[in-house]
């Protein structure tokens, strides 16, 4: 057991040192995988670091079969690991600071499942409650893609660049530019999509300007991720990543052992393109025949972002409104959102599912908020009007001033993501419904009655202010694993030339 412990140990290390990659614009780079194993009732998991705030760090897992093990070391932003190949069962992933000893207190302790036959890949990015790491567990493909055609997903890792739309276009005009990804947020994923093998030209470009095109070969039954990062100046970088069906042979599941379930939206002939990075070629059947190039169709849209702050306020108060921000150093966020340093804490949370960008706005005739109320500031109102983006782009306000809205494609308060509740601020005459709603303070009750009869219940994070221009549309409506609840209005210095508040107070809020 300590031989093959330190072998594997070895092996991790190894291949880590590789994968750290200093990928800068319009660079591609592969990272390497050990050969996995096809032993019955096994599993493959590989760790990535897509958290620009975290500095490097020793992982740790641990498991059936598995001690305490460093299986990689000095991990720093853009590394993804090799895979590594065991029982399947739970496993505890932890990280310490690069260099800090085993018995150190780790900076985060988390759980994942790894059912027999699967393949996982277990990230860490910063988009739990205030902005906080939080592991996010990805499902990897360990089939290969159909012969003459490659797969790829999209993984958002480029933090404060804005959304993201990724564009394939064929140099040999062949083909029609293919939409890979629109209005792809940071933290979340595309599912896997499919696209005749051969070079295609990926244009990657962020909401906030940053800009950058890679020529990536597609090749026959290939499956890899495109994870796109920020460079070390700021601008976009990418590397392609060889998932489980290219990097390695995938395990199979025990004897009797019940299917592995799909991972979600599996791809199909009729999903948009995906590039795969050279190299990654699985092996082909002697009588393989390539597929036929194709044209496929555009994948389907997530709902973009509204652009820009909201207008909820006639300048009736006239006053400045100072928002709140819950204090804490990285390491502090780190470690309370991951329950770091309890020692005597026997389990570990687990690791919550990443976000794929096909997730749209809820269906209607769903569930629905029916109500708002907040003790704190003697709020109750009932019958929130329904909000859609107008034809400037923007989120609508509540025409009635005594009714907050709910924007209708952002997520039911209580589901999982990011519910957006409106109102404004006050009337020419007084305060309106959200006259007082940058008094509130961090940790105090809101509740947002439900139409299947439940009510969900939030703490204040904290009450911050941004100017109109620079709203962070990110942390506002970007996708977040858990419920959240983000309240705006405005306020700010009021503008008598354009009669408008010139900035937005945004309550952030995580259940309680």
């Amino acid at each position: 057991m300590e031989r093959r412990a330190g072998r594997r140990r070895w092996l991790w290390i190894t291949g880590a040192l590789v994968a750290v990659l200093a990928v800068v614009i319009g660079v591609v780079g592969v990272v390497g995988a050990r050969e996995a194993t096809a032993d019955p009732g096994t599993a493959m998991l590989r760790l990535a670091h897509l958290s620009p705030t975290t500095p490097s760090v020793d992982m740790y897992a641990t498991g059936p079969d598995l001690p305490l093990t460093k299986v990689a070391g000095d991990v720093s932003y853009r590394a993804v690991s090799p895979y590594l190949t065991e029982p399947a069962g739970t496993y505890r992933i932890q990280g310490r600071p690069a260099g800090a000893p085993a018995s150190s207190p780790p900076l985060f302790d988390v759980a994942v499942d790894l059912p027999a036959g699967s393949a996982q890949t277990a990230s860490f990015v910063d988009i739990g409650p205030g902005g906080a790491t939080q592991a996010q567990v990805l499902d990897d493909e360990t089939a290969p893609s159909a012969a003459g055609s490659g797969a790829l997903r999209v993984v958002q890792a480029a933090a404060e660049v804005g959304p993201l739309d990724v564009e394939a276009t064929d140099p040999s005009g062949n083909n029609p530019d293919i939409p890979l990804a629109h209005t792809l947020f940071y933290g979340s994923a595309t599912p896997y999509a499919t696209v005749a093998a051969h070079p295609w030209s990926v244009r990657l470009t962020s909401r906030n300007g940053k800009e950058t095109t890679l020529q990536v070969p597609v090749t026959s039954t290939s499956v890899a991720s495109l994870v796109v990062t920020r460079g070390a100046d700021g601008g976009l970088a990418a590397q392609v990543v060889p998932d489980a069906a290219s990097a390695a042979k995938p395990p199979s599941p025990a004897p009797g052992a019940p299917p592995v379930a799909a991972p979600p939206a599996p791809r199909t002939a009729e999903s948009s393109a995906a590039p795969v990075a050279p190299g990654s070629q699985a092996p082909q059947p002697p009588d393989a025949q390539a597929a036929p190039e194709t044209s496929t169709p555009p994948a389907p849209k997530a709902p973009s972002p509204p652009s820009g702050g909201i207008g909820a306020g006639l300048g009736g108060l006239s006053r400045d409104h100072v928002g709140t921000l819950a204090a804490g150093g990285i390491w502090d966020t780190v470690q309370g959102w991951f329950g770091a340093g309890r020692t005597d804490d026997p389990g570990a949370p687990p690791a919550v599912r990443m976000p794929l960008a096909i997730a749209t706005a809820p269906p209607p005739g769903g569930p629905h908020p029916t109500g708002l109320q907040i003790p704190a500031i003697g709020l109750d109102t009932t019958d929130p009007t329904d909000l859609r983006i107008d034809y400037r782009g923007a989120l609508q306000v509540p025409t009635d001033f005594t009714k907050v809205g709910w924007f209708t494609s952002s997520a039911v308060p209580g589901d999982p993501g990011s519910a957006v509740m409106v109102g404004h601020v006050d009337t020419r005459n007084g305060p309106a419904v959200f006259g007082r709603l940058d008094d509130l303070k961090p940790g105090e009750l809101i509740e947002v009655p439900r139409s299947d009869g439940g009510t969900a219940r939030f703490g204040v994070d904290s009450v911050e202010t941004f100017s109109k221009d620079n709203l962070p549309t990110e942390r506002v409506y970007g996708p977040t694993t858990t419920p959240t609840l983000r309240l705006m209005t405005c306020g700010g210095p009021f503008d008598d030339g354009s009669l408008n508040y010139r900035d937005n107070i945004v309550v952030f809020a995580t259940p309680r």
